[in-house]
């Protein structure tokens, strides 16, 4: 992650304490900005990625809280409830007492294929829909900064919470091809103006390139739009370059544009070996940068104004 085209990102990490602390300590060596969460798991998991209790989750979890407190520069945590298949009701309940107590964004997962909404309507029948299991707990925007990856397959009373709420969309399209999830309708969302960025959801992905992720935006927006709705347009070049810039950053503050206020997130490209017949634009340049480079072709990174390389 260090050499590629990301200054900052939410990592999901393991159940297991010890492990999410490695990481956060690797990270924080990188000099990149990120939030780390411990993973939460009570139910639905083989025994061993599964928490035994809510109250041992709990408790591992305030454990880890505490002994990563005042620790890191670069590295803060975040809430990780996996997502609701696989926490029970009592241990939703605990993290939103965490979350209230330690002031924490969230982090989970929504609306990802259609088998796990009926499953969670069958685990939680007085949710209204999928977002509301986690509205219920106060764990879906409002108190909570949260970021859902996913929402596949969100309906419209899930959008319009989403949007009143502000939640954070983490749009992952290679992954949701590889699982053979679907395709997000990210046309919906840009045009209803929701908070929207790109993830690559490793390993469901198969690489961290942001750029990878802007080209894999485009490509399935534009088999949504011409096998199952032409009413959403395409994504462009340009939306692309905003999910991945300046839409994922506003869940880290003023980042993600060199805009007045906003820190300096940069990388320095360098496309002299991405040859090209004819004259190009800057615009035209970077289009081509985005399908054609790779992490060779980034010759410096700054985050938050620091050098990383």
């Amino acid at each position: 992650m260090k050499r590629s085209g990301t200054t900052r990102a939410c990592v999901f990490a393991t159940i297991h304490r010890p492990a999410t602390k490695v990481l956060m300590d690797y990270m924080e060596e990188t000099g990149l900005k990120t939030m780390v969460g411990k993973v939460n798991m009570d139910r639905n998991s083989p025994n061993y990625y599964c928490e035994k209790s809510a109250e041992e989750s709990e408790q591992e979890t305030r454990l880890w809280l505490e002994g990563i407190k005042a620790k890191y520069r670069n590295v803060v945590p975040i809430l990780t409830p996996r997502f609701i298949p696989t926490c029970t009701d009592e241990l939703m309940e605990r993290l939103s007492g965490i979350q209230k107590e330690y002031q924490l964004p969230v982090q989970s997962h929504l609306s990802e294929n259609k088998s796990e909404i009926a499953w969670v309507k069958e685990l939680c029948p007085d949710s209204r829909f999928y977002g509301d299991a986690y509205n219920q707990f106060g764990l879906f925007g409002k108190s909570a900064r949260t970021v859902m990856a996913h929402c596949v397959y969100s309906t419209e009373e899930e959008i319009h919470m989403m949007k009143e709420q502000g939640v954070f969309i983490a749009h992952c399209p290679q992954s949701n091809t590889n699982l053979s999830s679907g395709i997000a309708p990210v046309r919906t969302y840009l045009d209803r103006k929701m908070k929207i960025g790109l993830g690559t959801d490793v390993a469901g992905g198969s690489g961290e390139s942001i750029f990878r992720a802007m080209t894999d935006a485009i490509a399935v927006s534009k088999l949504r739009w011409c096998l199952l709705d032409e009413s959403l347009k395409p994504v462009t070049v340009k939306e692309a370059f905003y999910m991945g810039t300046l839409g994922g950053g506003a869940f880290f503050g003023n980042v993600g544009s060199f805009l007045k206020g906003y820190e300096f997130d940069a990388l320095i490209l360098d496309d002299s070996s991405l040859p090209h017949p004819q004259p190009l634009s800057l615009e035209e340049r970077l289009e081509r940068f985005i399908y054609l480079s790779d992490d060779r072709n980034i010759k410096g990174k700054f985050t938050e104004g620091s050098r990383i390389f």
